[in-house]
């Protein structure tokens, strides 16, 4: 079965890694794609139309939900992947990458939401996926407005999913554990390539599985959320991390 036939979604972040994954998928489940990132999107297709947009320009988003509409027509689907990781110990975090990650991580998709879901209201029908991290439940040096961003993207999808689903439009969150994408890679090195990860998190078996996730796999679990499929789950957050979490 095609899951998203005749459907239009939004997808954020993607030009590449987890994002760009979900607008192919998304696509090949039968949508029209708004691919939205602040570099240029790839060609992924006819289905496929890139929109280029800064979303830590959080008063531009009205704009932008306007522009998607006009490329692929009223939103069915919103996707929250769009994310930025900045490393800096507590005691040197600076105010300016604060707010930046906070606002590409957690206003964006929050205020994306908020605006998109009026439409989908009058509509009767919408589907609301936010892409968080194993991050929104567990703390990581150097992850402190990451770790923060992502524990309110969290809560945002249980409120969001208390207001919205009695109109139809369903609210929930996938929060991947290791995936490669470029944000693995931190001066210049992959960390699910070097020594610590294999040792400790393949070879004694931190993550189960025994090993790191692909984009495919998480766009996997967004397009049945995304989709008409899905009629009774909302407001949950669906780990994606090879049972990382499950030996912590």
């Amino acid at each position: 079965m095609i899951l998203l036939e005749g459907r239009s979604a939004l997808v954020t972040g993607a030009a590449n890694g987890i994002g760009r994954a979900i607008a192919e998928r998304l696509a090949a489940e039968g949508a029209r794609v708004a691919a939205v990132d602040i570099e240029d999107v790839p060609d992924l297709g006819p289905s496929v139309q890139a929109l280029r947009w800064d979303l830590a320009e959080t008063e531009s988003l009205e704009g932008l939900l306007d522009a998607a509409e006009a490329a692929v027509g009223p939103l069915d689907v919103l996707v929250n992947n769009a994310g930025v990781f900045e490393p800096a110990l507590a005691i040197d975090l600076t105010l300016a990458s604060y707010r930046r990650v906070l606002a590409v991580n957690l206003h964006a998709p929050v205020f994306l939401a908020s605006r998109a879901a009026r439409g989908m209201i009058e509509r009767g029908y919408g589907r609301i996926v936010n892409i968080t991290s194993v991050h929104g439940r567990f703390g990581e040096e150097l992850a402190l407005s990451y770790d923060v961003a992502k524990g309110g993207l969290e809560q945002a999808t249980r409120t969001l999913a208390v207001e919205l689903s009695r109109h139809g439009v369903l609210v929930n969150a996938v929060a991947p554990g290791f995936v490669s994408t470029r944000m693995s890679v931190v001066d210049g090195k992959d960390e699910l390539e070097s020594e610590w990860f294999t040792d400790i998190y393949v070879k004694h078996g931190k993550i189960p599985i025994r090993r790191y996730a692909m984009p495919e796999e998480i766009a996997e679990h967004v397009a049945w959320l995304g989709s008409e499929r899905n009629t009774y789950t909302t407001g949950q957050v669906l780990t994606v991390d090879g049972g990382l979490t499950v030996t912590f």
